[in-house]
């Protein structure tokens, strides 16, 4: 069966559906299902019985915040299982797979991957285990090592890092320090802002060698090939392992630096976009545009009746100031020299942020807000770009809708027009999927 004939089958509300479940544990895999199931000798997993235990079928919900709800995975237990509640089922995979009754299993196409989070209840008649989404990973702090005397992690710097704290790990004569976790491009470490220091620079090992103690604050610039949205989130995503499906993201130069416990979810939440997994467990992360073209229409017989509402309104902004540069280790006293020769520098160096605003006028909005938000972005050019766009697209009030309609082939992310009266035709983006294998309508969230 091809992906388009797949496709065509979704679209058909009356076809027959059965949800294949495939439950990991300690000792190997269970196989149930909605509906009695064996697949073909012909199949690459041939004459594999599936027992039609499966009593709910597991409604998945999808979000541009990077979050994934899974609904309970319930069997039905006459007896025949009591026995499953023995067994190591937390941490281990569940996969669901989607097709018709009579196809071949080999047709049958992944609807959703997930860890099984254990058994949640078990009583007369049922068990139910809890399914929690793959991204649960990207919660699993990164292993950075630790520094010396219990001084907390190595600290994580990506990208031009501007001002960071440097951490001694040596001790008596020797003035060795330690910036980065990962290999660096460069180091110039500062004593009180000042560069004038006799330094030894070992930057693939992340670290630099002193000649003389400092008398003034001791801070360093980082330079760190992952200085971009794009590739740090590559990075995350080899971390831990995971496929990527898609990142469209500016091609900003960016700074990220963590001298302590971080994890994954954390860094691509400080990225200029959004995230999430697609339903065969890939990463997708863009930026949030506003749509230009449709990649859906839904028209108006598909709603479900009276089933599309307003939700929420966000009122558009009158100014932004978008902070950019993070000064990560601020100082109250700068080198005199950094003082004498240069006084922007001097400034810089005592603040946390740079602020880069811009104001819009909006006769008909007085309510319109002052808005100031915070970012990853290192260079005032990328700041300006990204507070201009910000502005552009809060320029007038933005609603979202939630709709039940009759159309199982939407994902997040997408740009849809909806064909009603409440929206004439609007464009806008899906940014919550809510869809379950087996009921004819999918819930949705549409950001306009």
């Amino acid at each position: 069966m091809t992906d388009a004939q797949y496709a065509n089958w979704l679209a058909d509300l009356s076809a027959p559906r059965i949800v294949l479940c495939e439950l990991d544990y300690a000792g190997g895999t269970e196989y149930v299902s909605t509906h009695p199931y064996i697949s073909q000798p012909t199949d690459s997993a041939p004459n594999r019985v599936y027992d039609d235990l499966l009593m709910e079928a597991v409604d998945i919900e999808t979000r541009i915040d990077g979050l994934i709800s899974f609904g309970e995975i319930t069997l039905v237990d006459d007896g025949e299982i009591t026995h499953w509640v023995d067994r190591a089922w937390q941490g281990h995979g569940i996969r669901l797979y989607l097709g018709g009754p009579d196809w071949s299993r080999d047709d049958f196409r992944l609807h959703a991957i997930g860890i099984n989070g254990g058994i949640m209840s078990a009583r007369r008649g049922e068990i139910a285990f809890e399914m929690t989404d793959q991204s649960a990973v990207f919660d699993e702090p990164i292993d950075t090592g630790s520094l010396p005397d219990d001084a907390g992690p190595v600290p994580l710097a990506l990208g031009s890092v501007y001002n960071a704290p440097a951490y001694r790990t040596s001790d008596g004569t020797q003035y060795e320090y330690k910036a980065s976790y990962l290999p660096c491009v460069s180091l110039t470490p500062k004593e009180g802002g000042s560069t004038t220091l006799n330094v030894t620079n070992h930057p693939s090992e992340g670290r630099f060698v002193l000649d003389a103690p400092v008398l003034l604050d001791l801070t360093v610039d980082i330079k760190e090939q992952h200085n971009t949205p794009t590739k740090i989130a590559e990075w995350v995503a080899d971390y831990y392992g995971k496929e990527v499906a898609e990142i469209s993201l500016p091609d900003y130069t960016v700074c990220l630096y963590y001298n302590g416990e971080v994890n994954g979810r954390q860094i691509l939440a400080a990225l200029p976009g959004y995230w999430y997994f697609d339903r065969l467990d890939r990463l997708v992360v863009r930026q949030h545009a506003i749509p230009t073209s449709a990649d859906v229409t839904l028209f108006d017989d598909d709603i479900e009746y009276d089933q599309i509402a307003l939700s929420e309104t966000q009122p558009p902004w009158k100014s932004l100031t978008l902070n950019w540069g993070r000064n990560y280790a601020p100082l109250s006293q700068v080198a005199g020299a950094v003082e004498d020769e240069n006084a922007t520098e001097a400034a810089r160096l005592r603040r946390e942020w740079s602020e880069s605003k811009a104001e819009q006028s909006l006769p008909d909005y007085p309510l319109a807000e002052d808005v100031t938000r915070e970012s990853c972005i290192a260079e005032a050019t990328d700041a300006a770009t990204e507070r201009d766009r910000l502005l552009a697209i809060r320029s007038v009030r933005r609603d979202v809708y939630s709709i039940d309609a009759f159309m199982p082939v939407v994902e997040v992310g997408q740009s849809i027009a909806v064909e009603h009266p409440r929206l004439a035709r609007k464009l806008g983006r899906i940014i919550s999927v809510s869809r379950s294998p087996t009921r004819g309508t999918t819930s949705i969230e549409v950001w306009v």
